[in-house]
């Protein structure tokens, strides 16, 4: 949902090309969006239809800017592999502060529409929350 939220953030501001996608540290790889995302994704907006899960790169992520996680979890499995990245890796809900666990954003496969429709709204809230900083970032 993040990916396609802020891409959808980000072409609504008429702000050019930002690359941006989705990795996961475990799970399928190679699949669409899960239906409930689909659906809460686009009550908002937001078309993830298109969206197909996929591994860790660890190649791309080398040579990303930014890199976004929404669980201490996955920051701390990305640092192990690339610790020379710790400026570029953050928790979503923390950036550009501090990171704390108070900024996971919690998974919300295998819930139910509540917990999608949560995960949905906080997602969005922290990247509207940030943009005007990624705008300053990518300027």
């Amino acid at each position: 949902m993040a990916e396609g939220i802020l891409k959808a953030r980000w072409a609504a501001l008429g702000l050019g090309d930002l690359a941006v996608s989705s990795m996961g540290i475990h799970g399928m790889d190679r699949q669409g969006a899960a239906p409930l995302a689909q659906e809460i994704c686009l009550e908002n907006g937001v078309d993830i239809s298109g969206h197909v899960s996929r591994q860790l790169n660890f190649e791309e992520i080398g040579a990303s800017e930014l890199v976004f996680c929404l669980e201490m979890i996955h920051k701390d499995f990305i640092l192990m592999f690339f610790p020379h990245l710790v400026d570029r890796v953050f928790l979503l809900g923390c950036w550009p502060d501090r990171d704390s666990k108070k900024g996971n954003i919690k998974d919300p496969m295998g819930g139910s529409l509540r917990d999608f429709r949560r995960a949905f709204e906080t997602i969005a809230g922290h990247i509207d929350r940030i943009t005007p900083d990624l705008q300053e970032f990518f300027s």
